[in-house]
């Protein structure tokens, strides 16, 4: 508005026009001042509403940690290990296998001819480890044997049973009370975690 149209206005009008020109100027500065501070303060409550989020989260996730403890400690009775060879070398975890086969044949009534250990492999992140055995056994007793190696701990896999009774000619009769032998001939293996990685030799 010109200063020649300001001039025709009365007073009153021009105080008027002159408070709402004021009034615009000062929500300007306002707006230009107070703007940031509020956008600040937008930016803060919305820190501060995530930063209580979380830590609400971490209040609930602290609560279950005695329950986290007690089921921890519930896997530790259970002891996963005992189901492998407590071994982890080769030669000591085939000699431990050995014992645990030979003593379930020998506390059953079998008799070993041979036992052989042809060695380890690896199996996903264990050893497996086998023992060839040959015995004999009545069929009653080679049931028992079986039982036995199933009901081990740690586990024992039995693989290619082979079962050839002993004087099968035709028209063969044992005593009276007593039971014929088998020739019993079968791999067993069980699993071993691997050989802890040695150290480094340091540098000379």
């Amino acid at each position: 508005m010109t200063p020649a149209a300001l001039a025709r206005l009365s007073p009153p009008r021009q105080r008027a026009l002159a408070l709402a020109l004021f009034g615009i100027a000062l929500a300007l500065v306002l707006a230009v001042v107070l703007g940031p501070i509020v956008l600040l303060h937008r930016h803060y409550d919305a820190a501060i509403a995530d930063l209580s989020d979380r830590l609400e989260r971490y209040r609930r996730v602290a609560a279950q940690a005695p329950d986290l403890r007690r089921a921890l400690e519930v896997i530790k009775e259970k002891d996963g290990r005992r189901f492998y060879l407590k071994n982890t070398a080769p030669n000591l975890a085939s000699a431990e296998l050995s014992d645990l086969v030979r003593g379930a044949i020998e506390n059953n009534g079998g008799r070993i001819t041979t036992s052989q250990n042809p060695g380890s492999r690896d199996d996903g992140a264990f050893r497996q480890i086998t023992v060839n055995v040959q015995f004999f056994a009545t069929t009653p007793n080679l049931a028992k044997i079986l039982a036995a190696l199933d009901a081990a701990v740690p586990y024992l896999v039995v693989d290619n049973l082979s079962v050839r009774p002993l004087n099968a000619f035709r028209g063969f009769k044992p005593a009276a009370g007593q039971e014929p032998e088998n020739n019993v001939q079968l791999d067993v293996s069980a699993l071993a975690y691997p050989e802890p990685a040695r150290p480094a030799a340091p540098a000379k």
